[in-house]
């Protein structure tokens, strides 16, 4: 008698417990205006946590340095129908050039199974793969690049200035040149992705990735996105992923910073408070 009323307890519990790890993953929404207070909230390689001001700084401008910062708990994308759920984020981040020729190399924000990218070289490869692993479907990487320097592959170069979508390599499977829509309309403007505090969108949903850049000086989204592309993410994704932002510098040499950071699972990212972020002095 206690056996067969012990079975349906058991499977109660069960069922308790996985839909509470399936919740958790599904109601990840957070938002940092700053980042003063938060070390343990991160898990930070090479980057640093500026005091007094809050300013999260991935890197200095010394040569061939890279830094990391990951939200610390693993998150789970994949549903019980092993699809993708949706994601949303936007960040404010500033590129600060060692001189008036420029700087290097840039920032992504990522989705990477390990905190740990152990081998990542610096400059193009932007602290995230080497020149071995570099393409190899098992890196299991979904990036969106910020790139300041001219080319990656000398035999595939690509223009600085640009923004990419990556999947387990750095050639982009996407680029366009960093810019945003006016007014919903065609009509572009140029972003210099080292000429100030820039705000990124970065928004997944049914297998479309959408990019929207704009520098703070316009005050609302673009409702057109710089980028949309379609993308196969459930061959990419784990059901274990950490989600965070990586940087590096090469010959070419820039202090690298996230001021703000919002991310949402299932949801829209809540806005930044864009008058209370910080400095990056």
């Amino acid at each position: 008698m206690a056996s067969f009323s012990l079975a349906p307890c058991l499977l109660f519990l069960l069922f308790i417990v996985n839909g509470a790890a399936q919740s958790q993953s599904s109601s990840l929404d957070f938002v940092y205006n700053g980042f003063n207070r938060t070390e343990k909230n991160f898990t930070l390689k090479g980057a640093t946590i500026i005091k007094p001001s809050g300013a999260l700084k991935l890197t200095n401008r010394s040569r061939d340095v890279i830094g990391h910062a990951f939200y610390p708990d693993p998150i789970n994308l994949l549903n019980s129908s092993n699809n993708i759920s949706s994601f949303s984020t936007s960040f404010v981040f500033s590129i600060i050039p060692s001189g008036s020729d420029g700087g290097g190399y840039g920032l992504a924000f990522l989705l990477s199974p390990s905190t740990d990218l152990q081998g990542a070289d610096s400059g193009h490869y932007l602290g995230i793969l080497n020149s071995t692993n570099d393409g190899d479907e098992s890196n299991h990487i979904f990036a969106v690049e910020f790139d300041t320097v001219n080319g990656h592959n000398e035999g595939k170069s690509s223009e600085g200035n640009h923004v990419g979508i990556n999947i387990n390599s750095m050639d982009s499977v996407a680029t366009e040149p960093a810019s945003y829509y006016v007014n919903d309309t065609d009509k572009k403007e140029e972003v210099n992705l080292d000429s100030g505090h820039i705000q990124a969108w970065i928004d997944y949903a049914d297998g479309v990735v959408n990019v929207t850049i704009a520098p703070l000086s316009v005050p609302d989204k673009p409702m057109k996105p710089l980028m949309s592309k379609e993308i196969e993410l459930p061959g990419v994704v784990t059901n274990s992923m950490y989600v965070g932002f990586s940087a590096s510098t090469g010959e070419e040499r820039s202090s690298h910073y996230i001021l703000g950071w919002s991310f949402c699972i299932n949801g829209t990212a809540r806005p930044l408070n864009l008058s209370i972020l910080p400095a990056t002095n």
